[in-house]
């Protein structure tokens, strides 16, 4: 036993386990020198994506026009739809606030009254006015459109988060085509999608039915904050002529 014990103490062996020793600690820190050139790489390609904006920016801007025009024909065009629609990004929201007027309104909207100053500015006439239904502005667009397939929708669709019952609150939006291969709906949404100054909400671009916040229109302008997704789930086409 003592003979085992003065082989495992002698020099040949204590040099050994130094060796080891410091091999080990090359190892860590090796390791921790990629680990580390792997987590800068991930903050570059997030920073170059702008998913630190997306996460971080607080401040209200955007970089597209809010400058109103004039549609060039009497036909309501998908395009002006989607250009119209988005003249607003960053509108104040407030609920049962609704201004349709011609030209850039001066009061907030909420979600119906955003969707009618929309078709309104295009076509001259009020969609939730279509109908002789009853009831909240919402389910008055519901009568006044047709249903419609996810796998149909075209720019101008409107989607709903719920069938309209009684005097129940919906909310609405228009689809206006989509932002890296994923759905988006432009609306009027509450006080989830506030913002600085915004406190009620404001309208902004959403993804639809995702997890991922939007901060971009379909020109690739960005607005910020980045926007919360959307859960629309029906979709209905508004009895109107429009073209492609």
């Amino acid at each position: 036993m003592e003979d085992r014990l003065k082989f495992h103490d002698n020099n040949r062996v204590k040099r050994a386990r130094e060796i080891r020793k410091r091999n080990k600690r090359k190892r860590r820190l090796w390791m921790g020198f990629f680990v580390m050139l792997i987590i800068i790489f991930g903050i570059y390609q997030m920073d170059r994506r702008g998913y630190f904006e997306v996460i971080f920016e607080k401040s209200v801007t955007y970089e597209g026009t809010n400058t109103y025009f004039e549609p060039e024909t009497s036909a309501v065009k998908r395009d002006d739809i989607a250009k119209m629609a988005q003249l607003l990004i960053n509108h104040p929201y407030k609920f049962g606030s609704s201004e349709v007027v011609k030209g850039i309104p001066a009061n907030p909207l909420d979600a119906a009254g955003f969707v009618d100053w929309v078709y309104f500015n295009l076509s001259g006439k009020i969609l939730s006015a279509q109908t002789t239904s009853s009831g909240p502005a919402t389910t008055r667009i519901w009568d006044a459109s047709t249903p419609v397939m996810e796998s149909e929708l075209k720019v101008g669709d409107i989607g709903f988060y719920e069938v309209p019952e009684n005097s129940r609150i919906n909310h609405i939006g228009i689809y206006i085509g989509e932002i890296n291969g994923s759905k988006v709906f432009i609306h009027a949404g509450g006080i989830n999608y506030k913002a600085e100054g915004l406190d009620e909400g404001r309208i902004v671009i959403s993804y639809n039915n995702s997890v991922k916040k939007n901060n971009k229109d379909t020109y690739g302008n960005k607005f910020t904050p980045a926007a919360e997704s959307t859960q629309f789930l029906y979709y209905r086409r508004p009895k109107l002529d429009i073209v492609d």
